[in-house]
């Protein structure tokens, strides 16, 4: 079975991609035998005087190597022998002796991007959908088909590091700027356009645009190696090896022979991907997927919204509904908030326009979707109706029934209380198979989890339809049981509680905020409370206390900064005092601190911190909020950063050993008191010898 076809017409070979059964193109080691027969063929035929490689699939040239098999390798020797017989397939396609041209019309990732370096050209499309990236640091790898080698000398040593350090993507036009295409054009010219730019290329007079790449030579590109580094380590975790080995790769083989350049690639490349670091990766990537195909498609989607409440929460929501959705109409309390919140909701399209993901003329047409209203009217045509306003159950309560006179009986409610229970909020709904929680993180425009929390009562029609219309936002919703907090915020506020009991014991803000970032969180707990409000906080951690009673209490810290509305950020004095862009721990805080003086190992913080987090997720499953403990991993990483080389925070459970988990609980407990008490599952799960990863027999039920 034919999976790249091969055509020749007036002397020129084109090979189209179109793998069978497949929505994308994506590079197996069968695919790359059959590619590497085609140019034998095409090697062997000197009638042949240019090679064109297209994709028969829509919006996609080829997304990518196959990472099943990447992960299926099991150890260093089996991925440097896979890795040399690819670049031998690579090196055969850039050594034809005719010009070799690559049509990129859509995603050009990865292996696939790889590929179109070893062509001698590149075409590139206008079309939306035509999309460049290196995503391969995102599995905890960096490009093994000698993309590190082959692209500082295309686009340059800067452009390269950018794009294969951080993994983005970058549109058309970008890749046609930084040099990575030769030309650019629309898809609906590729007739005439395409054989043109053949012609030329054969007979020569295709002028490429000269690029003398000075800073890819030294003593320029030790600069440049140098400040590359800086960056990584003020972002990047120096636990995640990916960016750091590519970074050393690139310095190594910047300005050697290929032959030479690919063995240091690939002896560094087959390193990581047996890494615990990179099977993690690959496993999110997998669950990522999953959870993105987790609905059936609907014939009538939802596609229009109101949005109620227009704080924080509320203006993220209505951002993102005027984005993806036709129509959105926002519920105020008075006309005159309008422009305001339009305003705000304006600042964050901000960042599309400067990164030209967006033009201005497109953002102003999402920003016309949006109607607003200071009345109880108008609603009756709309799909799904969300509140995001004060986390008062009497408040919501009224509007609900407020809502109820005015809606058709197929619209969809939902709140995005963080913390009260669905099925409180829900109690007086007429309509209960309609109503339902879901739960955005802010910033919403940036955060990819959604919690969805069902009734018992919601329906499972309502909850496919809301899944639906979440992923076709750009979200990953996960379905979980209602319960105080939810899944992150149950899990999360221990946390942020033990923090500050250790601060009240003993330590320092910033140092207890730097060995959790250290660890890989993307900020410490400290910068975090003050970051998200310290009253939103202490109301959450009220609402936990008393749902969970004495094993979640609240630190007597928070409380004293909450009288004192020193909320964080948004009133420039939290934990940290805010001046401008510097921040410095905050003396209104630390002169409330009575007995201070304990000195505490860094060992000690991490394992109050990070245990009290597990034991509270053991419960999550031991109560079936979900069943599954890589939804809690997913959560975690998406929802609260935890960093995803590490697994996420169930499997970095099980790296450590449940029993090491347990004896540390345990001691705390008695130390502490209730709220180390270790769960009945993890005590469960030590007993029989299992853990997270083999233990579901145990909690699923």
């Amino acid at each position: 079975m034919s999976n790249i076809n091969l055509e020749i017409k007036q002397n020129v070979a084109t090979l189209v991609f179109d793998l069978k059964d497949e929505k994308v193109n994506k590079l197996s080691f069968e695919i790359l035998k059959e590619f590497d027969e085609k140019l034998n063929q095409i090697k062997e035929d000197s009638s042949i005087k240019a090679l064109v490689i297209d994709s028969a699939k829509k919006d996609i040239f080829i997304a990518g190597a196959d990472i099943k098999e990447i992960e299926k390798l099991k150890d260093e020797k089996e991925v440097y022998e896979a890795l040399m017989e690819v670049h031998e397939i690579f090196n055969r396609l850039e050594n034809l002796q005719i010009p070799t041209i690559a049509y990129i019309n859509g995603a050009c990732m990865g292996g696939g991007l790889e590929l179109a370096l070893a062509c001698k050209y590149r075409i590139i499309t206008t079309n939306p959908k035509t999309k460049i990236a290196f995503p391969e640091v995102k599995l905890g790898i960096f490009p093994g088909f000698a993309g590190t080698i082959r692209a500082p000398k295309i686009i340059g040593l800067i452009n390269a590091l950018d794009l294969i350090l951080s993994g983005k993507t970058i549109d058309a036009k970008k890749a046609y700027k930084i040099n990575l295409a030769d030309t650019i054009f629309d898809d609906a010219q590729k007739e005439f356009m395409l054989e043109d730019f053949v012609k030329k290329a054969i007979y020569g007079t295709f002028e490429k645009k000269v690029s003398f790449n000075l800073l890819n030579y030294a003593p320029f590109n030790e600069f440049i190696f140098r400040k590359a580094y800086k960056n990584l380590e003020a972002k990047v975790n120096q636990d995640f090896k990916a960016p750091y080995i590519a970074l050393e790769v690139i310095k190594a083989t910047i300005n050697k022979e290929l032959e030479d350049s690919i063995k240091i690639e690939a002896k560094e490349f087959s390193k990581l991907a047996v890494t615990k670091e990179s099977k993690n990766m690959i496993k999110l990537f997998f669950l990522f997927e999953k959870l993105n195909k987790n609905y059936e498609k609907t014939s009538n989607p939802i596609s229009n919204a109101v949005v109620l409440g227009n704080g924080v929460m509320g203006k993220g929501i209505i951002y993102l509904f005027s984005k993806y959705l036709k129509d959105v109409r926002i519920k105020l309390r008075d006309l005159s908030q309008a422009h305001e919140i339009l305003k705000d909701v304006a600042k964050i399209y901000d960042y599309s326009i400067k990164s030209r993901s967006m033009t201005k003329n497109q953002v102003d047409f999402k920003l016309n979707k949006i109607s607003y209203t200071d009345k109880f009217v108008g609603f009756r045509n709309f799909d799904f109706i969300i509140e995001a306003i004060i986390e008062d159950e009497k408040t919501k309560k009224e509007t609900y029934k407020e809502l109820e006179k005015i809606i058709n009986e197929n619209t969809i409610i939902a709140t995005n209380t963080s913390s009260i229970s669905i099925e409180k909020l829900g109690s007086e709904i007429k309509n209960k198979e309609n109503f339902l929680g879901v739960h955005f993180f802010n910033p919403v425009n940036l955060m990819p989890l959604v919690e969805i929390i069902p009734t018992k009562h919601t329906s499972k029609e309502t909850i496919n339809k809301v899944c639906e219309i979440l992923i076709s936002c750009g979200k990953t919703p996960i379905v979980v049981k209602d319960c105080a907090g939810f899944i992150v915020n149950r899990i999360l506020l221990p946390y942020l509680n033990e923090a500050a009991f250790i601060l009240e014991e003993g330590s320092k803000i910033e140092r207890i905020d730097s060995i959790i970032k250290d660890f890989g969180m993307p900020m410490g707990p400290f910068t975090l409370a003050d970051t998200v409000g310290i009253d939103i906080g202490y109301k959450v951690a009220t609402i936990l206390n008393e749902a969970y009673g004495s094993r979640m209490p609240i630190s007597s810290i928070i409380e004293k900064m909450y009288e004192k509305n020193l909320l964080g950020v948004k009133t420039k004095a939290g934990f940290y005092e805010y001046e401008s862009k510097d921040k410095y721990s905050n003396v209104h805080v630390t002169s409330m601190l009575e007995n201070n003086s304990r000195i505490f190992e860094e060992k000690e913080i991490l394992e109050r911190c990070l245990y009290i987090m597990i034991n509270e997720a053991s419960r999550c499953l031991e109560e079936n909020i979900v069943t599954d403990a890589s939804i809690i991993d997913f959560a975690m990483i998406t929802g609260t950063g935890f960093p995803a080389h590490k697994g996420g925070l169930l499997s970095y459970a099980n790296e450590i050993g449940l029993k090491n988990i347990l004896e540390s609980l345990r001691k705390f407990e008695k130390e502490y008191g209730e709220r180390f008490k270790p769960s009945n599952l993890l005590v469960k799960l030590v007993e029989e010898y299992e853990d997270f990863e083999t233990g579901e027999s145990l909690w699923k039920h």
